[in-house]
């Protein structure tokens, strides 16, 4: 996989940095925008396994999308980082992953690229419908064959003296069924002989859809993600970026989904640790509060410390770096899958240290919390090609070796 330089402008919100009366302030409008946004409808979502695609429309309506996109000199490619991940991570400090999910794909993956690569007409009244809430786009890149591997793409885009004809299969499509739009990575077939190597990314109108298999999900059940048969033609202008380019537009988005996880992954253990500290310390066993026994109150105590890194190194990618490419997709794939695995650890221990309860659905969050954590380490990418992507730039030191090492 080509390495794309990520998300590294400087942030306008961490301008001065990423704390502060600035950000703290930003912090608490996007926080109190997001409750009142979610927290009505995420009940209900949950029962009936679908997206709410009206809260998309009231934070686009609130502005929430152009304020991230939008550079003070019109569109900026890069938008704000800084406020990316504060919307991530207070999304994720909501609780529900379901609903922190469906906006990063839709706020992150989706408006990265149309604000990146969407450069046709078609392309561009997309993002400027989808920044105001009035559409909603996902990304479609695994198949029932290939999974992880995007190489291994098999859905066809054919020339056609109109555009092309797409037809294939996605199955992991996440909010597929409330999509306006679907950016689907597909292999070109450009006329000339046998379908080639190259790639494309082309934005499939939701017309151009059918659900084969709605999928049931251990967790993240507001979350709808559909197996999807795709049989349409689209025009010439609904090619994102160039010909051939498509894993590296997908890559891109990508770049943006990771670093949002990561994000939501600060903010969804916070709130657990904060849930695990009240409940010790409210708690009462053998006649004193839970939070007096040393061995629970020092195993969060370690869970916080190493929350505080992970969060100084999410905001120090959002930050940006002045070393051009520091924080490219190699980097932000280490954070992200770092992020998944400690987010899924505690969630595991937040829910030991409530008991019995923490196990109950109806009276703790905490199963739930616990179980939709698990996706992050599959979403946007597993830990394995996370860690092949590190493990593509590791440099060994053989001056050092040779010094140091004398295996005899």
């Amino acid at each position: 996989m080509s390495v794309v330089a990520a998300p590294a402008k400087t942030s306008r919100l961490f301008a001065a940095g990423p704390f502060g009366e600035r950000v703290e302030k930003a912090r608490n409008r996007v926080a109190g925008l997001l409750r009142q946004t979610f927290e009505p409808v995420a009940e209900r979502a949950e029962t009936e396994g679908l997206f709410p695609r009206d809260a998309l429309t009231r934070l686009g309506a609130a502005g929430l999308f152009q304020e991230r996109w939008d550079g003070a000199d019109g569109v900026d490619p890069y938008g704000d980082p800084g406020l990316g991940v504060i919307i991530a991570e207070e999304s994720g400090r909501l609780g529900h992953a379901s609903l922190s999910v469906g906006l990063s794909l839709h706020c992150e993956t989706v408006l990265s690229i149309l604000t990146r690569f969407g450069d046709t007409p078609l392309l561009a009244a997309y993002r400027a419908e989808a920044l105001e809430g009035r559409l909603v786009g996902c990304l479609g890149a695994s198949e029932p064959a290939g999974g992880s591997d995007l190489n291994g793409v098999r859905t066809v885009a054919r020339r056609t003296p109109g555009g092309w004809r797409v037809t294939g299969e996605k199955k992991y499509l996440s909010l597929g069924l409330v999509c306006d739009v679907a950016l689907l990575l597909c292999r070109l077939d450009e006329g000339s002989g046998p379908v080639a190597g190259r790639l494309g990314l082309l934005a499939v109108p939701a017309s151009g859809l059918t659900p084969r298999k709605r999928l049931s999900k251990a967790g993240t059940a507001a979350l709808d993600t559909t197996w999807m048969v795709v049989d349409t033609e689209v025009a010439d202008e609904a090619l994102v970026g160039r010909p051939g380019g498509g894993l590296l537009v997908a890559t891109w988005g990508l770049n943006h989904e990771r670093l949002s996880i990561a994000a939501q992954a600060v903010g969804g253990a916070a709130r657990a640790i904060a849930l695990a500290t009240a409940h010790l310390q409210r708690r009462e066993q053998f006649g004193k509060p839970l939070i007096e026994q040393q061995a629970l109150r020092l195993r969060l105590a370690e869970l916080s410390s190493r929350l505080v890194a992970l969060r100084y190194a999410v905001y120090a990618a959002a930050q940006g770096v002045p070393v051009p490419g520091a924080c490219g997709t190699r980097e932000i794939a280490a954070l992200k899958t770092t992020a998944a695995r400690f987010v899924e650890e505690v969630m595991s221990e937040c829910l030991h240290l409530f008991g019995g309860p923490g196990y109950l659905e109806d009276e703790t969050p905490m199963a739930r919390m616990w179980r939709d954590s698990r996706l992050a380490r599959l979403g946007g990418g597993t830990d394995e090609m996370m860690w092949e992507l590190v493990a593509g730039g590791l440099v060994p030191d053989h001056a050092a070796y040779d010094e140091s090492v004398d295996l005899g």
